[in-house]
């Protein structure tokens, strides 16, 4: 007799692919189709549509859901959608309305993945109050980090109820040197120039302009590195703006959104990410299992990924003279930077696998179901 499997439903309100679309799909690539039967509920208009639809697993794309995590008017069209599917599991991705509706659809559990560190503790009030709505609406939150279990237990979420899951990727096909070569020279890169990059949306909270400061402190002493700034966002044009004061425009490139991003992470020599608050970063995570060493700021899930001394550095968040030594000790020293990078390859495969996180989260939905 053939076991039954578990339903789950997947929630997510986004409409571009970022960083909880593309955990989605790896996860959906990689989950057991014979224990769970999977299905993702999005908006009619977003991106991933196509994308879950070309892994096999089915959408049920609603006309009602804004990119938000808080939407009263899709509540009624989400509770409807529970209630016909009967799902055992509503695993939600920051929409917080869709949890409401699993509750009143009576869902039996209710999953939620934070893929982002918790906003200011604040007052004992919104401690009580964020700790209240968590436990009516949230049977297990998995957060991406032990930083963004830390920042919710300090928000007032308690610990029990919060279980880690590392983010996992793919492993990157790496580049010859004439791969890597055409590549960046279709973005104006030149020969014998080293490559600096980092992949982010183009927002305040990624800190692109001490990116940019490090760069020009680089740029005084040597002048054999092109700077790519991978994404777009709405600080675009006033990155490019500083770039061009800053008088190292020339030296810098913007790709804007690019959809096959793993190849440019690839054909990097150093990764880069300068966040003020960041989860884990996939982006660096990526390089780092193409072999790129990393340079990033001590900010939350950073120094879970990057080992200092071992498979790249951790600098002080807004530091760009820190950046700019760091960059030019590793631009410096072939050797260094080549064992930085094994290291970070050898490290990555350990801990960061999509595989791995995939068995990790179907193990939580087993023990759910018990």
């Amino acid at each position: 007799m053939t076991e039954k499997r578990m339903k789950i439903l997947h929630v997510l309100t986004d409409r571009n692919i970022g960083g909880a679309g593309r955990w989605l799909l790896y996860y959906l690539k990689y989950h057991n189709r014979e224990k769970f039967a999977v299905q993702v509920v999005l908006p009619h208009d977003s991106l991933l549509v196509a994308a879950v639809q070309a892994l096999d697993v089915p959408v049920l794309a609603m006309e009602e859901m804004e990119d938000k995590s808080f939407d009263r008017k899709a509540f009624k069209a989400l509770a409807k959608i529970f209630r016909a599917e009967r799902p055992d599991i509503v695993h939600t991705h920051a929409s917080m309305t869709a949890r409401m509706a699993a509750r009143r659809a009576r869902v039996p559990y209710i999953f939620n993945t934070k893929h982002c560190m918790e906003g200011a503790p604040g007052g004992l009030a919104k401690k009580i109050l964020r700790r209240e709505i968590n436990a009516v609406f949230s049977d297990k939150i998995i957060a991406v980090s032990k930083a963004v279990r830390r920042s919710m237990i300090a928000g007032g979420t308690k610990p029990q109820e919060i279980a880690v899951v590392y983010n996992g990727i793919e492993r990157i096909p790496i580049p010859s040197a004439e791969e890597k070569a055409a590549l960046l020279s279709s973005f104006g890169g030149k020969a014998g120039e080293k490559a600096v990059g980092m992949v982010a949306r183009l927002e305040e909270v990624k800190d692109h302009e001490t990116f940019l400061l490090g760069a020009k402190r680089l740029l005084e002493k040597r002048k054999d590195v092109r700077f790519y700034i991978v994404g777009d966002g709405s600080l675009r044009k006033q990155l490019e703006q500083k770039a061009a004061a800053l008088g190292i425009r020339e030296h810098v490139t913007f790709t804007g959104f690019l959809q096959d991003v793993e190849k440019i992470e690839a054909a990097l020599d150093i990764a880069v990410i300068t966040s003020k608050a960041e989860a884990l970063c996939l982006s660096i995570l990526e390089s780092m299992i193409a072999g790129i060493p990393a340079v990033g700021t001590d900010s939350g899930g950073v120094a879970e990924v990057i080992r200092h001394g071992e498979n790249g550095f951790l600098i002080p968040v807004g530091d760009s003279d820190a950046l700019a030594e760091r960059l030019d000790e590793l631009l410096a020293d072939d050797a260094k930077r080549s064992a930085f990078g094994a290291q970070a390859k050898r490290d990555a495969e350990a801990t960061f696998l999509a595989e791995q996180m995939t068995r990790k989260i179907e193990k939580l939905y087993l023990e759910a179901g018990k």
